[in-house]
């Protein structure tokens, strides 16, 4: 009754794998249409590219956009980062990396705020020089 119980549970670790899970296999589709559309845009004026093909995959493609925005919205994955499809073996970062990277984007930002405080001072003064 446990594992019923965990999978009846919406927040249950198992249940948000499968979520990412899903969630991946549509982020993929959704990037093998785009190839395939953009190879038939690219490609239109060549032999043997049939542009209704290509409006075909534009059509899937839309609908898989859709469908996936719709899962991640759902599923609560789309308020997480997913990795690309093609790292799918690659090891997830550890704690500390993601710390690393929040603050080199923290640092980043409180840097161009610094400047722009500072561009805005001179500015005030000039115009109050005049």
């Amino acid at each position: 009754t446990t594992s019923t119980t965990s999978l009846a549970d919406p927040n249950s670790p198992e249940l948000f794998k499968q979520h990412i899970q899903i969630a991946m296999e549509q982020v993929a589709r959704v990037s093998a249409l785009a190839r395939s559309a953009l190879n038939g845009i690219q490609n239109a004026y060549q032999a043997g590219i049939n542009p209704a093909q290509t409006q075909a995959d534009l059509a899937a493609l839309d609908h898989a956009l859709h469908g996936l925005a719709e899962v991640l919205r759902q599923s609560g994955v789309g308020a997480y980062p997913l990795p690309e499809p093609d790292t799918r073996n690659a090891t997830p970062p550890t704690e500390q990396e993601l710390i690393a990277d929040t603050t080199r984007g923290v640092q980043q930002l409180y840097e161009e705020f610094k400047r722009m405080q500072e561009s805005s001072a001179v500015v005030a003064n000039l115009l109050a020089t005049t």
